[in-house]
């Protein structure tokens, strides 16, 4: 039985579980809204049960696990607000996180796609050992001095984005999402003396931009010809739907494949994206990793059905071939 854990409405966890139906594999989704009910853990023998509304997971009959997004999830049974109450809480909070990273141990022993601590990499370090790999990086400098940044910006141009994760701002009638944004010395010259801790790094020119999915060892790699639009030439991601970016199937240099199949390994990561620049100086620039591997972008525009591979590595470690499947 194959158990995924992921959050609900994720469309490449739809996309996989209609292939995993279509291969007729037995499984089990559990969203991050999935609350347990019930859990029973017999220390001496291993075995494992959690309970949701609907389903139950044995983990003796788990075969390989899909680590997409989510977590287990425990009813909070403290209501008292007050000092006590709020220690107790405290106490039950830390008594859930070392029973999880025990649940996490033991489906680490299974055959999986990454491991639970796989959706935090600290972009800095992964910048560091991108750099001591050998893979060129954007010369990148972090402050929250006015002085530093416009000592930076002289003769060049800078962008900034989030160290860590970008966030988005959204209600009923609006969505404002974070981007990479240029930063000039004009922009520069509104902030105060001392600001917010911030990233900024050169703004490199681009022939284009690679989006590249790896996957046990293979990498399906797409160029973006962001370049040719005022729209989304500091960011793809601001998507012209208008008009969209052409994107062809690429092949990484056999070099720059292996430097990031390092990375990887040392990330401990099986999948994972990794997005580049292609300079005109027929550099390859390396940005940053994300560990989730968002996929859809590059599978879809390049026939690279990379949701059939996913599914097909899931099923190869999944020997009980029951009949039904529980998706919750």
């Amino acid at each position: 039985m194959i158990l995924i854990l992921s959050i609900e409405q994720d469309e490449s966890t739809i996309d996989i579980i209609k292939w995993l139906y279509y291969l007729k594999e037995d499984f089990i989704l559990l969203n991050n809204n999935e609350f347990i009910n019930s859990v029973t853990v017999d220390i001496n023998t291993s075995e494992v049960f959690i309970t949701t509304k609907d389903v139950t997971v044995n983990f003796n009959e788990v075969t390989s696990v899909w680590y997409r997004r989510g977590n287990f999830t425990l009813y909070n049974c403290i209501e008292i607000k007050d000092f006590i109450g709020d220690k107790v809480t405290e106490f039950f909070t830390e008594e859930k996180k070392d029973l999880f990273e025990y649940l996490h141990f033991l489906l680490s022993q299974k055959p999986s796609i990454n491991n639970y601590n796989f959706k935090k990499v600290n972009k800095l370090i992964v910048l560091t050992i991108a750099k001591q790999l050998g893979l060129c990086i954007p010369k990148t400098t972090i402050t929250n001095q006015k002085s530093v940044l416009e000592e930076e910006l002289k003769g060049k141009s800078l962008i900034t984005k989030p160290i860590n994760d970008p966030i988005s701002l959204y209600g009923d009638t609006y969505w404002f999402p974070t981007y990479t944004t240029s930063i000039t010395a004009e922009k520069a010259s509104l902030f105060d003396d001392s600001f917010g801790i911030s990233l900024f790094q050169e703004n490199i020119k681009k022939t284009l931009e690679i989006r590249s999915y790896f996957l046990d060892g293979e990498f399906y790699s797409m160029a973006i010809f962001s370049q040719l639009d005022e729209q989304t030439k500091t960011d793809f991601r601001c998507y012209n739907n208008q008009k969209p970016n052409r994107t062809i199937p690429f092949n990484l240099p056999l070099d720059i494949e292996t430097k990031l199949k390092t990375l990887a390994e040392k990330l401990n990561l099986t999948s994972c994206s990794f997005d580049l620049i292609y300079t005109p100086c027929k550099q390859y620039v390396f940005l940053e990793v994300n560990p989730i591997g968002q996929f859809g972008m590059v599978s879809y525009p390049c026939n690279y059905y990379l949701e059939e591979k996913i599914a097909h590595k899931l099923k190869k470690y999944d020997t009980s071939k029951r009949s039904s499947a529980v998706i919750r």
